[in-house]
């Protein structure tokens, strides 16, 4: 729970406990997240086991839904997405499994793949959602690390009066992501499809560019 608040840069009090309670019948899926954050009876052993094992991806996921915020999530695109920034940082920060072992979904040559085939239908962003979105992140994180992530939350925190939209918070993010590294990264979101507007480029024209970003071998 250190780990989650770190990662939201947050205080490790929380103003209430998390807890998870597993039952015979919940509302909706194997897992929810809310207050508290609901399982199967099968889930329990492994909320309360003290292997390291990839089984605590589950758990951590919907903590991680605990951590979401509106200011910076595009529904309905990073739902089921930036929540697993807890789950691949709690897992190799505290369990010291590294993503491709956290999850059989992450191993590099899945990860490529994926990438290619979004390339392939065009980059829509129609398609950039789950793990596609995900991968999104995991390059901003192996270029600029999780510390990048801790500032760009703490950024969030002190905004206010933060418009709705999707197209207007990506500029946003984009933004804010950029002055948190010094480096103009909107070349680089604009390779994954999003709407990078004239004037968010602009106001980033003065950082250094990012020129070898991951995604420039699919100009």
């Amino acid at each position: 729970m250190r780990a989650i608040a770190d990662l939201a840069a947050k205080p490790h009090k929380f103003p209430r406990k998390e807890r998870f309670v597993t039952d015979v019948q919940i509302s909706a899926g194997w897992m929810h997240a809310g207050y508290p954050i609901m399982a199967h009876h099968a889930s329990a052993a492994e909320l309360v086991g003290v292997k390291k094992s990839k089984e605590l991806w589950g758990p951590i996921h919907e903590l991680g839904h605990n951590q979401q915020r509106s200011c910076w999530e595009f529904p309905s695109h990073t739902t089921e997405c930036t929540c697993n920034l807890w789950s691949v940082y709690v897992n190799e920060e505290v369990l010291g499994l590294n993503r491709a072992q956290a999850h059989d979904e992450l191993p590099l040559a899945k990860r490529k793949s994926r990438v290619e085939k979004y390339i392939k239908g065009g980059r829509e962003l129609s398609d950039w959602k789950l793990w596609v979105a995900l991968e999104t992140y995991l390059q901003l994180q192996e270029k600029f690390g999780w510390d990048a992530f801790k500032k760009v939350f703490a950024a969030y925190h002190r905004m206010s009066d933060i418009p709705d939209d999707n197209n207007t918070k990506m500029n946003l993010y984009a933004e804010t992501f950029s002055q948190t590294v010094k480096m103009n990264l909107t070349g680089f979101f604009k390779a994954w499809g999003w709407p990078i507007e004239a004037a968010t480029e602009m106001k980033m024209s003065k950082l250094p560019y990012w020129n070898d970003h991951p995604m420039t071998q699919y100009r």
